[in-house]
């Protein structure tokens, strides 16, 4: 492998860290307003599907987005490392940032179910 080409193995072209201080905030924007559904009115957010608090779930999320960011910014210090010279550890920052895409990944499907199942209560009739 030449040295030339590891900027473009390492490096993505959407700035994850970015994508995710978006979700993060879209998160906390969601769970500390109230819901309103379909004949519902306003629901409490501070009760969850069988009184679990909404605090518990929502230091859950915020805990697995902290662990995935910390990921990240691992994977980008050891790209550095490599990129100005101060290790030849190759392989370790390959896997860093390998770690850190299937972090991120897993991440956005959790919530693309969390939607998805939310979507499917909303639709169903009371």
């Amino acid at each position: 492998m030449r040295i030339g080409s590891i900027p473009s193995v390492l490096s993505a072209e959407v700035n994850p860290l970015q994508k995710l201080e978006e979700m993060s905030g879209a998160l906390s924007a969601g769970l500390t307003s109230g819901v309103k559904g379909p004949g519902l009115g306003n629901v409490s957010p501070s009760l969850g599907v069988g009184g679990v608090m909404r605090s518990e779930f929502s230091s859950f999320l915020n805990k697995a987005v902290t662990e995935v960011e910390g990921k990240m910014r691992s994977a980008e210090v050891e790209k550095q490392k490599v990129l100005t010279g101060e290790t030849n550890n190759l392989h370790q920052a390959t896997i860093a940032s390998s770690e850190a895409g299937i972090a991120f990944s897993l991440m956005v499907e959790v919530r693309n179910k969390l939607v998805e199942s939310y979507q499917e209560i909303m639709r169903m009739q009371v």
